[in-house]
């Protein structure tokens, strides 16, 4: 797993099983994720955990300013119009990780990232 890949999650079976709960969602059992860790985290084997921001698609909600816009594409194999919640940070067991979906344009990377700082003020 390599950060800014976007994984599908057991959002259900990780709520349930974990202390404290990982992030759930009442409407779904499996969402899509982006990793948000970095590489040399994500690729240690003995460490258990990635750090992660939920996708969801566009319609839901007004656009904030950590929101990314992303549309589907060849390479990040999203099904529909999505916003990335930048300010939605949860670290998870790896073990939830379900299946991987596709990865993010390096466009999306940096508007991610641009994001990010400007949420946590870096």
């Amino acid at each position: 797993m390599n950060r800014f890949e976007i994984w599908n999650i057991l959002q259900q079976a990780s709520h349930r099983s974990s202390k404290p709960s990982q992030p759930a969602d009442s409407s779904k059992a499996n969402r899509p994720y982006i990793i948000v860790s970095p590489d040399a985290v994500n690729q240690v084997a003995a460490y258990p955990f990635v750090t992660v921001i939920p996708l969801q698609d566009r319609k839901q909600r007004k656009k904030y300013p950590t929101d990314v816009w992303i549309s589907p594409s060849g390479a990040n194999c999203l099904k529909k119009e999505s916003i990335a919640f930048c300010q939605l940070i949860y670290t998870i067991e790896k073990t939830f990780l379900d299946f991987r979906i596709g990865m993010l344009e390096s466009a999306y990377q940096e508007k991610i990232t641009a994001a990010f700082r400007r949420f946590l003020v870096l």
